[in-house]
């Protein structure tokens, strides 16, 4: 007898998979075997042999039918088990060879019959925790716009007023965090660049110079043209103070020397 078993799943005029089950592997059936049957076909000579390995014997594993969750669950082990798959094969070989009206084939179709459960599952704890996220995800979205405003007015006044812009960086380390929650890269790496402009505001020249490079090579990376065109934006504003730092210098210098 062969060792694989064919599983037809159906439910009225519906077939819901078409499985062919081994020991070592689950495919299905009109996907892939009978595409190796089609080029058998192409290949041979003998037309009598192909529709001898194209026909199978019909058994019904259970009239009344089966559970639908119970054949589901029944299916997708054998899919990812290699133990299981081997166990049950064994079990599906020896329900042929004690059901089947011809023992002189070697190919059998096994039909599944699903049947509707009395009681539908639900999965209220699932259901709770998808909730509970979805929930979360909008209050971080409305808190994320909040902050946004909020950044944007205190890193305006941040050239002027120092005090601002230690503010505004404060702010970005909020939206860092709330990024990192929402799990997006791209606005992790635009609070990132939120808190070098802070920074930049500040005076520290030499930490912004670092961040905007790696954010910059991120947005390259990812392709986020915006990104890249804002910390193109920054690492103008970045030059101009490195520029303005040089003239104090030399006015500062020139100064002294006078003196």
């Amino acid at each position: 007898m062969n060792c694989q078993v064919r599983l037809l799943i159906y439910k009225k005029a519906f077939i819901y998979d078409d499985l062919l089950v081994e020991s070592g592997f689950v495919y299905d059936y009109k996907r892939d075997y009978m595409k190796e049957q089609i080029k058998l076909q192409e290949s041979t000579i003998d037309d009598n042999l192909v529709q001898q390995k194209i026909n199978f014997q019909p058994i019904s594993l259970r009239k009344r039918g089966l559970n639908a969750y119970l054949v589901s669950v029944y299916t997708y082990t054998m899919h990812w088990s290699n133990v299981y798959r081997k166990s049950a094969v064994d079990l599906l070989l020896r329900f042929v060879k004690a059901n089947a009206t011809v023992l002189n084939t070697t190919n059998f179709v096994i039909l599944i019959k699903l049947r509707t459960p009395k009681y539908q599952y639900l999965d209220y704890g699932w259901n709770e925790r998808i909730t509970q996220m979805v929930m979360e995800r909008h209050e971080i979205d409305h808190a994320m716009s909040w902050l946004s405003t909020l950044g944007g007015a205190f890193s305006a006044l941040g050239d002027q007023f120092n005090h601002c812009a230690q503010v505004a960086g404060k702010i970005s380390v909020q939206q860092f965090r709330l990024s990192v929650r929402l799990g997006d890269p791209q606005l992790v790496a635009r609070c990132k660049l939120y808190a070098a402009l802070s920074l930049l505001q500040q005076g520290y020249l030499k930490v912004t110079k670092h961040m905007v490079r790696d954010i910059y090579k991120f947005a390259i990376t990812d392709k986020d043209t915006r990104l890249q065109k804002m910390c193109q934006g920054v690492w103008a504003k970045l030059t101009y103070c490195y520029s303005q730092r040089r003239v104090s210098k030399r006015q500062s210098s020139r100064y002294i020397s006078t003196k």
